[in-house]
């Protein structure tokens, strides 16, 4: 998780109740309240005292606290941790257990009263602050080789010194925490289950998916480890190497060693193990498309809840001790594998994924799941005053459609992480009228009224062919849900870059949009706007360039939309 100015300010998640969650959990790090200024120490204080009374509550007595605990990697790194102990001894002598692994920019505190609930229930409880965060010493590793030696360290630690029990060891964190989990799980032999939240599996997609650098996303990354932490210098570079499109086979091996998708054969051939992931489809950090794919190379037990939010934000809640859908399942979880209690959690759907703008949650058997399936229309091109189309027959016309880069159109995803969290958390979505999008930068497809309503339930693939003046172009594509009114709501969107074509060389492109499960009603419309710049991703060139797609015969351009059958 990143928190950077209280960008989770105001949004709610399941429980309603966490407005101030981005501000109390930047407070668990000081410096991000020297960062803040006087107003926001003022407001980060408030909300400290928040976590702190959760905890109080559930320190009633029956578990221990010591918060002195330190342990030496590999390399003499000391890395800091908090130990959660019951207070009530087992009838066999050993706990389970469960490690906490903190978010990107925080530290061990984050995860103070998930851990006094578990240890209340009968766990031992170990939060530590991963290398270059918290007081922890060394260089962020950003979940590479020595996060995952510091892992096994920390084993070694619960072993030798608690009353662990070492055929019940679990791992939980979320984004930072949750890749470092889900990469533990896979190559450490003595963990037996993790519980992932806004995690990843493929790290290079996720900062450069469909070549495309995330500039919001990845410039807040590198800012706050910077005020947070003690950042290795290799990750500002290589994040310089993604925005100037250079040297991207040395980012591809760096991201790969720091990816669960490179360990899940290790995870798939180990016996026993299992997995719990929860993701957010509004997560423009940790794709949600990467989970879904992910998701889908796991064999052994698992689970996956995707949520309506933005990156970390349905899971926040949990953080203060409230109740919600994530948390929830998380503990059941954790008490189903570890403690071999039947509470049910294996009988509940695998699979479940919650409708866009708060809606309910409808459930899938797995993923890929039998009831979902491709639905393709075909994009015919715009006349002079109208229009392209989109249908279900195949277009016949063979032009091309010429629009120029160098200006934004009324298409947009809006402001970086504001239009997200309101959308995603307060229902207030991006609408446009699709009238204003300029033919000039931009391309605007639509359908006639639907007969019937249109449940779209995973990713959406937009496949064309470009060729750019300057062989350089940024392509981003935009699904609307167009009422009779003629407002178009932004349900969501796809980016994609060539950078290495010829001037005017012909290239298919195939866009995911991100996936998402939401209802089109029967009489609305679907439309898609083209256009070449979006503030939340880098352009390839500065200089301005002609665009065009073309339409004919063979192949022909296509939406395709995961539907439910």
């Amino acid at each position: 998780m990143m928190i950077v100015g209280g960008s989770f300010y105001s949004c709610k998640s399941d429980s309603s109740q966490n407005a101030e969650a981005a501000a109390l959990l930047a407070s668990l790090d000081p410096s991000l309240a020297q960062a803040s200024g006087n107003k926001g120490v003022s407001e980060l204080e408030d909300s400290s005292g928040q976590i702190q009374n959760a905890f109080a509550q559930e320190s009633d007595g029956s578990f221990t606290f010591d918060n002195t605990i330190k342990v030496t990697a590999n390399d003499g790194v000391v890395l800091e941790a908090s130990l959660f102990t019951p207070s009530t001894p087992s009838p066999t002598g050993k706990y389970p257990t469960v490690i906490f692994v903190n978010s990107w920019a925080l530290n061990k505190y984050e995860y103070l009263v998930p851990a006094a609930k578990l240890a209340k229930k009968g766990y031992i409880v170990l939060s530590y602050s991963t290398r270059g965060f918290g007081a922890s010493g060394g260089l962020i590793d950003t979940a590479g080789p020595k996060d995952r030696a510091d892992l096994s360290k920390i084993i070694d630690w619960l072993l030798a010194n608690t009353q662990t029990d070492s055929a019940n060891i679990g791992i939980s964190g979320i984004s930072y925490g949750a890749g470092i989990s889900l990469a533990g799980v896979s190559t450490e032999p003595r963990i037996k289950t993790a519980v992932a939240m806004s995690g990843w599996g493929n790290l290079k997609r996720s900062l450069y998916g469909n070549d495309t650098p995330r500039l919001i996303w990845g410039l807040l990354l590198v800012a706050s480890s910077y005020i947070t932490g003690r950042p290795d210098p290799i990750i500002a570079q290589n994040f310089g190497k993604l925005l100037q499109h250079t040297d991207i086979d040395s980012v591809t091996t760096w991201a790969a060693d720091r990816s669960p998708e490179t360990f899940v054969g290790q995870l798939n051939a180990s016996a026993g193990k299992s997995v719990m992931i929860s993701n957010n489809f509004e997560d423009f950090l940790f794709n949600p498309n990467a989970v879904l794919d992910y998701y889908a190379k796991i064999t052994v037990p698992k689970k996956l809840l995707m949520n309506e939010g933005i990156h970390a934000s349905a899971e926040i809640g949990g953080i203060l001790g409230f109740s919600g859908t994530v948390w929830d399942n998380a503990y059941d979880w954790f008490d189903y594998w570890l403690k071999g209690i039947n509470n049910g959690i294996m009988d509940k759907p695998q699979v479940t994924f919650q409708k866009r703008f708060a809606g309910p949650r409808v459930t899938l058997p797995s993923w890929p799941s039998p009831t979902v399936s491709d639905k393709t229309f075909y994009l015919k091109p715009r006349g002079l005053f109208s229009n392209g189309e989109i249908g279900t027959s195949q277009n016949t016309t063979v032009t091309n459609t010429g629009i120029l880069s160098g200006a934004d159109t009324a298409a947009s995803t809006g402001f970086p992480l504001l239009a997200d969290i309101l959308a995603a958390h307060a229902e207030i979505p991006v609408t446009t009228n699709l009238g204003l999008v300029s033919r000039v930068n931009g391309i605007v497809y639509q359908s006639s009224n639907l007969s019937s309503t249109l449940k779209i339930r995973g990713k959406m693939f937009w496949n064309g062919r470009i060729s750019s003046s300057l062989g350089k172009a940024n392509v981003n594509v935009y699904f609307y849900d167009v009422d009779k009114y003629g407002t178009a709501t932004l349900i969501t969107h796809g980016t994609g870059t060539i950078f290495d074509a010829g001037w005017y060389e012909t290239k298919d492109m195939s866009i995911d949009l991100n996936a998402v499960a939401y209802d089109v009603p029967a009489g609305n419309k679907i439309a898609i706007a083209i256009d070449t710049f979006d503030s939340q991703y880098a352009v390839p060139t500065v200089l301005i360039y002609g665009l065009d797609v073309k339409h004919s015969k063979s192949p022909q351009s296509t939406l395709v939309i995961q539907s439910e059958n």
